[in-house]
């Protein structure tokens, strides 16, 4: 069986594709914008010029206020490492004079607020060739007084013997604020010890 399609055909077809479309709604497309969430943004407050000044002004209260102790245990730590630091000296005048067999002296000078050590050979003191040989220097403001019966244009002395003994002394250090330390050999047999200490000295 054959079919022809003629002119009648195509225009039939597109008759009814005609009618369909004018009795049909086609819907359109509708565009809705569509809203983007806003970026989320962290806004971090910083410190204003005011407050800066406030935090520096309380800082510097708080140093002002601790000032005058810190110095204090300053000074006191100062005078506890001069009184180890002469201590030490005793103990090596002492055990030097045992083993080279010379007598030692330890010099302390109270006006200028000077010690050093010296060794007797061959008649005059001399300055050790150490690296103890040399002068030191008690802190700044910290007075000095010695009680010993040697001295050498006066300036007091302690002297370390061959068989091991010392003479007598005490040795008193005092800070600007009151605070003393004392050294004292209390025999001749006996060694330096400190005897007293501050207790913002104390470890």
């Amino acid at each position: 069986m054959t079919s022809t399609i003629g002119p009648n055909a195509k225009r039939f077809d597109l008759n009814r594709a005609r009618r369909f479309c004018a009795t049909t709604a086609i819907p359109t497309p509708t565009w809705r914008r569509v809203r983007r969430p806003a970026a989320q943004t962290s806004h971090t407050r910083g410190f204003t010029l005011l407050e800066l000044i406030i935090v520096l002004v309380l800082i510097s209260a708080v140093l002002a206020l601790a000032a005058p102790s810190l110095r204090r245990f300053t000074r006191a730590r100062e005078t506890t490492d001069a009184a180890s630091h002469l201590l030490a000296l005793t103990h090596l005048a002492r055990s030097q004079a045992v083993a080279q067999a010379h007598v030692w002296r330890l010099n302390i000078d109270p006006q200028t607020a000077t010690y050093w050590l010296t060794v007797q050979r061959a008649g005059p003191f001399v300055e050790p060739q150490t690296e103890y040989g040399r002068l030191f220097r008690f802190p700044d403001g910290v007075s000095v007084t010695v009680e010993a019966d040697g001295a050498a244009d006066g300036t007091p002395y302690v002297q370390f013997y061959p068989d091991g003994r010392s003479d007598p002394a005490t040795i008193d250090l005092t800070d600007p604020d009151g605070r003393a330390i004392r050294l004292a050999c209390p025999s001749v047999s006996e060694r330096f010890r400190i005897a007293s200490l501050p207790d913002e000295a104390r470890p």
